[in-house]
């Protein structure tokens, strides 16, 4: 799964998301995404293909668990998980983590 892909299925959450960061503050709840790490696979010299985690932030002022299961089931062929609750004293708000593998392929650049 392309980048491309994840954000337009992130978007139908219906609350503000973007690559690791917003240019402008943004009105909890809403989402950053990014890759965390990634490998490159292959065999007999060749690079045949990516894997790489994707790590989803989600920000809210509350617990929200309809939201939670949102994001959850946007990705129902891929198993996700919850990697973390943590409520962030300085802003004031819940930081809850998301984490799931996708493969992507490497294409051939001439």
């Amino acid at each position: 799964m392309e980048l491309s892909e994840i954000t337009a299925k992130l978007k139908t959450i219906g609350i503000p998301v973007a690559y690791m960061k917003f240019s402008t503050p943004q009105k909890l709840p809403f989402m950053v995404y990014y890759e965390s790490s990634s490998e490159i696979v292959g065999a007999d010299n060749l690079n045949l293909y990516r894997r790489v985690d994707i790590t989803i932030e989600l920000y809210c002022s509350k617990k929200m668990p309809e939201l939670e299961r949102k994001i959850e089931n946007l990705f129902p062929d891929i198993p996700i998980y919850k990697e973390s609750d943590t409520y962030l004293p300085d802003e004031d708000m819940f930081m809850i983590t998301f984490t799931f593998e996708t493969i992507q392929d490497i294409q051939e650049v001439n």
